[in-house]
């Protein structure tokens, strides 16, 4: 993980509110603005405290009560080890920072302040947030809410850094799969900007997903998420849902994952959800997703985007003109338990644009779409809408299945579908590489895809149709084909 140079926050700092991250201010405040008031909490305090900095309080409640908007609260990491127990509901522009005795930020995993809360559901969230509030410094454990959650009240400039997340505790809130996300946004009007989750882990838990965004109405997110590193979790990495007409644009960058699925689950640990007539914006670039102890279930993926639709129940959320727009840049997909990649459509009426570049699927055993990258087109018919895939510098190698696949689920044909590997109309260089993928090169209807100046091994592509039967190549725009391996 990329790690960033720290301040010492000493007091004189600290009462000025200055950032703890070099180059990076919490947001909306200027680096010598001035913080209304200082308070520190310990789980060594005596219970009289009284907030300052040599007699801290003993609890976040005695913290809230005593803070007002502005202020920062120092979570000081206990010299025994003891995790503070408890929540605190943050009030605008507040920043709660984890620093040790010394004053500083921990840069350690195994230093930061420890933080749980054990209130009986449904209670037990340890940060409810409120606008521009940063959060830093702090190990989340054992999870029975959400660690940190934006829910029911606006939630822009939230700024998540170096902090961690493990565990989650025997009794819990369960979403549909039995999981509590350790970050949760929640929206369902207006808008929210700003939001950044940065250079923070997460970790060891069966039932523990760890970033989800549910947008609903006509509510309108952007998200940031960079340097995040995710292993073995039952739920996703980042899980960003939306349904009704709301709109979420989200970046993903230098994340890596592993093990992610634990439970035998269908967790993809990457996956822009849509529902009703929502539309989203997502671009993932140097993620590397690994899964060394093949966790998970048959519908596992690597990254998938996934459009809600027939046959799943809860008709009045499928999609019925969703709109996605999903870029994989620079990015490596190691042993998938499944499908690497994966974009599976079961709306109808919608316009999605994939592009992958510079990216590695290497490993992976392909059951449900059958390749390392695979392409399922909706299946009613008459339903309208397109889809665009461009592929270009990257590279399926030594998957079970095929390199790629297009699947139509049924008489879609008037859903418009144009895949560009090389030298089509979506402007596509090809130089892509599909080697040793065990069942051949692709799998696809009667389609004209095109496919030039790519490296089949140094022979012509091995196509298969929709019955994996072998068919004529001529179909495909394939040539001309690069005479030399471009790696």
């Amino acid at each position: 993980m990329r790690r960033q140079p720290f301040y010492r926050i000493m007091p004189s700092v600290a009462t000025l509110g200055l950032a703890l991250v070099a180059g990076s201010p919490a947001s909306g405040q200027s680096p010598t603005s001035s913080a209304v008031d200082t308070f520190y909490v310990s789980a060594d305090a005596a219970a009289d405290g009284n907030g300052s900095q040599r007699n801290p309080f003993l609890s976040l409640t005695q913290a809230e009560a005593a803070s007002a908007a502005g202020d920062t609260i120092f979570l000081v990491a206990s010299g025994r080890g003891a995790a503070l127990d408890g929540g605190i509901t943050l009030k605008p522009r507040q920043r709660l920072i984890g620093v040790g005795a010394d004053g500083e930020l921990r840069e350690q995993v195994d230093e930061r302040v420890r933080l749980t809360n054990s209130a009986p559901l449904p209670g037990g969230i340890m940060v409810h947030l409120s606008e521009r509030n940063e959060v830093a410094g702090i190990h989340f454990m054992n999870m029975g809410n959400a660690a940190i959650a934006g829910h029911g009240r606006k939630h822009s400039g939230t700024y998540i850094h170096h902090a961690t997340f493990t565990g989650n505790a025997e009794e819990h809130v369960e979403d549909e799969r039995g999981l509590v996300y350790a970050i949760s946004f929640d929206t369902d009007g207006g808008a929210v900007d700003d939001i950044r989750v940065e250079d923070s882990t997460f970790a060891d838990g069966e039932d523990l997903g760890a970033i989800r965004v549910f947008q609903s109405g006509n509510s309108r997110g952007h998200y940031r998420f960079r340097g995040n590193d995710f292993s073995d979790l039952g739920g996703r990495a980042y899980f960003v849902r939306t349904q009704h007409r709301s709109h979420a644009e989200t970046i993903i960058l230098d994340s890596t994952a592993d093990n992610i699925g634990r439970g035998e689950r269908n967790s993809d640990s990457i996956i822009p959800y849509l529902m009703g007539q929502s539309e989203q914006v997502m671009l993932v670039r140097n993620y590397h997703f690994k899964n060394t102890n093949q966790e998970g279930s048959a519908s596992n993926t690597g990254i998938e985007a996934y459009l809600f639709g027939s046959p799943r129940p809860d008709e009045a959320n499928w999609c019925t003109g969703c709109k996605l727009t999903l870029k994989i840049l620079d990015s490596v997909i190691e042993n998938a338990v499944t499908d690497p990649i994966q974009f599976s459509n079961s709306g109808t009426n919608s316009e999605l644009s994939y592009e992958i570049r510079n990216t590695r699927v290497s490993g992976g055993d392909p059951r449900q779409g059958g390749g390392g990258i695979s392409l399922n087109v909706q299946g009613a018919p008459d339903s309208g809408g397109s889809t665009t895939l461009l592929v270009e510098d990257s590279d399926v190698i030594g998957t079970t299945g095929y390199g790629f696949t297009l699947n139509r689920l049924g008489d879609s044909d008037g859903h418009t579908v144009t895949v560009d590997l090389g030298g089509g109309v979506l402007g596509s260089r090809g130089h892509n590489r599909f080697i040793d993928n065990e069942k051949g090169t692709m799998r696809v209807p009667p389609s004209r895809i095109s496919a030039q100046h790519n490296w089949w091994d140094g022979g012509a592509p091995t196509v298969y149709d929709s019955d994996d039967r072998p068919t004529d190549a001529r179909q495909l725009l394939v040539a001309p084909m690069l005479q030399t391996d471009p790696r």
